[in-house]
């Protein structure tokens, strides 16, 4: 599979966002976010053929236009829906992680240990709650 096949299959798995909401960054499409299909071997490998039997090959699909690509993926979808869930469970984790589309999300991307992500104050209502546990003290045998 030429690596402009696999470009075109990913991105249109993994679209970009044409209009991100005001004051946020666009996600990134799969292929700009420099996720490679080939770390994926055995999920990917029986997706792209049955894309490229779908389109008539590579180049057809390359070629096609974007609403022309996602039907096609449709159909694939229609005849193995397993194997395109096993493509995209393997694939959503890794997009998720990638900084620019944490920063498209507005979450930041460091990790969140040691500094944590910052939480609102307690209300009364939730420290009084949970101070009369901790005064209750242990409820297990020791």
């Amino acid at each position: 599979m030429n690596a402009q096949f696999r470009r075109a299959v990913l991105d249109s798995l993994l679209p970009a966002e044409n209009e991100p909401p005001p004051g946020k960054s666009a996600l990134p499409s799969g292929a700009a976010s420099e996720i490679d299909l080939d770390c994926y071997p055995e999920a990917a490998a029986p997706v792209l053929q049955m894309i490229a039997q779908a389109a008539g090959g590579m180049d057809p699909f390359v070629a096609a236009s974007p609403e022309a690509r996602v039907a096609i993926i449709r159909q694939v979808q229609q005849a193995a829906p397993a194997a395109l869930q096993t493509l995209l469970a393997a694939l959503l984790p890794d997009y998720y992680e990638l900084p620019a589309v944490l920063e498209a999300l507005g979450w930041r991307a460091d990790p969140p240990q040691p500094a944590g992500h910052a939480l609102d104050d307690m209300d009364g209502a939730t420290r009084a709650a949970l101070e009369r546990v901790r005064a209750r003290g242990k409820l297990w045998r020791e």
